[in-house]
C-alpha cells in the first residue's frame, strides 16, 4: 500500500512541474491546434482543474480559450493536426465533458469553413491529421451534438461517398485511419453506405498488421505507445486493457531537464500530464481517443 501511495504523490508531483512549465510556456505556443497547440493544453487544464478541484487554473484556461479564439481566421487550415477540424473537435470534446458551455452558434463560423472544406476545396488525402477523415471527426462531434443537422449529414454522406468511389486506391497507410472513420460513424449514424463500406474495409485485415503500422502517426514516444495500445484495444480487440493498466503504471519519471519543446497533446507535456492523470483515474482516459 506504501508503494502505491508513494508512486500516486511521484505522479501529482510530476503534474505539478508540467502544470507549471505550461502555464508559463503554454500561451507563448503559436500553434492554436488540437495534437500540437493550445486546444490540447486547454484539455489537460481542464482534466487537472477538475482532478485537483482547483479553481484557481480557471483566469489561465479562459485566456488560452481566448487567444485560440483570437487565432482562428477566415484562412486557418482546415485540417485536424494544427487547423479548424482539430479545434472544434477538441471544443466538442470540452463541452461532452461539461468543461466548457457555449451558445447555440459557437459552431457557426466552424460549420461555414469545414463545410466549404468538405464539399468545394481541395483536400489532401483521407488521413485524419492532414485528410478527409480529420473533416469527418468534426462533423460525427457536430451529429453527436445536433442530431437533426442537414450540414453534418450532407458532409458525412458526401466523405462516405468519396471513400467508396476510391476504396480501391486507398493507400496503405492510409486505411486504418479510413476504418476507424467508418467503425465510429455507424456507431451514432444509421447511414446504410457506412456500413457497408465497413464490411468492404474488414477485407483489409488490417487487426494482422503491426500495430506500430496501424497507427504510425503516434510516434515511439511514452505517451505514443500507450496511445497506441488504446486505439488498438478500442478498434480491433488486439490489446488487452490490463496491458494498458501495466503500462500506465510503468509511465517513466519525467525529466525536466529534457523535456519536448513541444507543449502539446501528441508528444508534449500536455500529453505528458493527462497520462499521468490517467495513471491515477482511469476515468481520464476518453482523451486518447482525440488522436
Amino acid at each position: 500500500m506504501d508503494m502505491i501511495n508513494n508512486q500516486s504523490t511521484n505522479i501529482e508531483l510530476q503534474l505539478q512541474q508540467i502544470a507549471n512549465m505550461l502555464i508559463l510556456n503554454g500561451t507563448l505556443v503559436e500553434c492554436p491546434g488540437l495534437i500540437h497547440g493550445k486546444t490540447g493544453i486547454a484539455i489537460f487544464f481542464f482534466h487537472y482543474a477538475r482532478y485537483t478541484n482547483n479553481g484557481l487554473f480557471d483566469d489561465y484556461i479562459l485566456d488560452l480559450i481566448g487567444e485560440i479564439q483570437t487565432q482562428i481566421h477566415n484562412n486557418i487550415s482546415a485540417d485536424y493536426e494544427t487547423g479548424l477540424a482539430g479545434i472544434g473537435t477538441g471544443m466538442g470534446y470540452l463541452m461532452d465533458k461539461d468543461f466548457l458551455s457555449a451558445d447555440e452558434d459557437f459552431f457557426e463560423d466552424f460549420d461555414k469553413r469545414m463545410y466549404r472544406a468538405v464539399m468545394y476545396d481541395p483536400w489532401e488525402n483521407y488521413s485524419l491529421y492532414d485528410g478527409l477523415t480529420g473533416f469527418g471527426r468534426y462533423w460525427m462531434m457536430r451529429l453527436r451534438q445536433q442530431a437533426s443537422s442537414r450540414q453534418a449529414q450532407d458532409c458525412l454522406v458526401h466523405i462516405t461517398r468519396l471513400i467508396e468511389e476510391n476504396l480501391l486506391n486507398i493507400p496503405v497507410q492510409e486505411k486504418t485511419d479510413v476504418y476507424c472513420f467508418l467503425y465510429d460513424l455507424q456507431k451514432i449514424s444509421d447511414f446504410e453506405i457506412c456500413i457497408g463500406l465497413l464490411k468492404k474495409c474488414q477485407e483489409w485485415d488490417l487487426p494482422s498488421a503491426d500495430v506500430y503500422k496501424r497507427f504510425p502517426r503516434l510516434g515511439y514516444s511514452t505517451t505514443g505507445k500507450i496511445i497506441r495500445q488504446y486505439q488498438d484495444s478500442h478498434y480491433f480487440n488486439c490489446t488487452q486493457p490490463d496491458k494498458i493498466n501495466i503500462a500506465l503504471k510503468e509511465i517513466p519519471d519525467l525529466d525536466m531537464e529534457k523535456s519536448p519543446l513541444s507543449m502539446g497533446l501528441l508528444s508534449g507535456l500536455a500529453g505528458k500530464g493527462l497520462l499521468r492523470l490517467t495513471a491515477l483515474n482511469q476515468k481520464i482516459i476518453t482523451w486518447m481517443h482525440l488522436l
